[in-house]
């Protein structure tokens, strides 16, 4: 059974994120490079405080889209939705919808 990454709404992972106890599985996901329990815990406001996990997701998903939504591990993820290493964006409003993150039109 695949898992979903709650940034990207890739369903690919090979572990859930995290478990009933909220321990991460440090997993990487394969599209957007996310990993749980290091990502989650290591991005920082411009003060230099730290972002809470799921600001952390939030903050890390906005970048990542706004990087153009680069696949962290190409050979990893189906060839035929994605070009130059990038996610497709028909697909990517797809995989966003099963986390319920809609992209702006």
């Amino acid at each position: 059974m695949k898992h979903t990454c709650p940034v990207c709404g890739f369903k690919g992972l090979a572990e859930p994120p995290y478990d009933h106890e909220g321990n991460h599985s440090h997993e990487i996901c394969p599209c957007c490079g996310f990993q749980f329990g290091f990502d989650d815990y290591e991005m920082q406001h411009e003060d230099d405080s730290y972002l809470e996990p799921s600001e952390s997701i939030i903050a890390y998903r906005k970048n990542w889209l706004d990087e153009g939504c680069v696949i962290f591990s190409p050979e990893c993820f189906p060839k035929h939705l994605q070009k130059a290493n990038r996610v497709l964006r028909h697909h990517l409003i797809e995989q966003l919808k099963q986390i319920n993150v809609h992209l702006p039109s």
